[in-house]
């Protein structure tokens, strides 16, 4: 597990400016969201194919020493360009190499925008070992973003992690413990491609809970545990006890559990709660049918 560093920008602030912050950040996360592109009947790319670029785009992160959160923002712009009906999307969901070079050109964005060097064109064609030339990547680069609407500066999981943990009660011991935990499950949550459509925040707050209920009992007080969940609740507007949370809390301690090697044990405080549809109400059927509905019914039951 990597070891990851606090936000310090988010360390900085005051409570007021960070519950500003993350109110900006909630607004902005609306105009960021995609769907599962996965599931289009057009497309040749399967979870397989997007699971090895994701695990190839860290590796090249790794080699070359940038940072990892690099990567994530990478795949979040591969994810929402796949989306669009640019010519270039098109062509990708039909064919793999077109779905590399679109790889390739995410993360040389994202490099540019969030590393203090430029990982220049001719050196990201040389990681396709002269599969796609510098032309191809530069000439891609200008589609995306317009595809993108130029909108590259979306919040991601772990930067609403940072800011949400800024909230803690000064007495917690194991914030240490906290970042890392949560920063580790938020990079996993890239990999699961049933998490697509999933808003960011909500992989944040999924995380925290988890990371939160590791902590032992006698690490932080039960009232103050409690007044952390309402604090974080009334932050982002997000019931943790959600059908969604709970479900994205299951799939995120499952993949920490196969990819650390053991699992983030929950103390019981914070439970995930299994949510039981009602057969009462008169719109039922309604709800069940609506795309949020459907959604949550997905990442419930769908295995990894």
């Amino acid at each position: 597990m990597n070891v990851y560093l606090r936000d310090d920008a988010a360390g900085s602030m005051m409570e007021e400016d960070l519950y500003s912050v993350l109110s900006a950040m909630l607004r902005q996360e609306e105009e960021y969201q995609c769907h599962g592109y996965l599931e289009f009947n057009d497309t040749r790319i399967d979870e397989t194919c997007r699971t090895k670029m994701t695990e190839w785009v860290f590796q090249v992160v790794d080699c070359t020493r940038l940072q990892r959160e690099t990567a994530s923002v990478s795949i979040q712009y591969l994810d929402r360009f796949m989306c669009t009906s640019s010519p270039s999307a098109n062509r990708a969901r039909l064919d793999r190499k077109e779905y590399q070079l679109v790889v390739l050109t995410t993360l040389y964005i994202a490099t540019k925008i969030f590393e203090p060097f430029v990982m220049d064109a001719s050196l990201v064609s040389s990681l396709s070992r002269g599969v796609h030339s510098e032309e191809e990547i530069v000439a891609l680069e200008y589609e995306m973003l317009v595809a993108l609407h130029w909108r590259v500066n979306g919040p991601t999981p772990l930067q609403f992690v940072n800011y949400l943990l800024e909230l803690l009660p000064t007495s917690c011991r194991y914030k240490a413990s906290l970042y890392e935990h949560s920063h580790f499950q938020t990079e996993l949550s890239i990999g699961d491609c049933t998490l697509i459509p999933i808003r960011r925040s909500v992989i944040a707050v999924a995380a925290i809970l988890n990371s939160l209920e590791n902590l032992e009992k006698d690490s932080l007080p039960l009232d103050e545990r409690i007044r952390y969940a309402e604090v974080i609740s009334m932050a982002t507007g997000l019931d943790i006890f959600s059908p969604v949370i709970n479900s994205v809390r299951i799939r995120l301690l499952d993949s920490f559990s196969r990819s650390s090697g053991y699992s983030l044990a929950q103390v019981g405080i914070l439970p995930i709660i299994e949510s039981k549809q009602s057969t009462t109400n008169d719109n039922a059927a309604e709800v069940d049918e609506s795309p949020v509905c459907v959604m949550r019914e997905r990442a419930i039951s769908l295995e990894l």
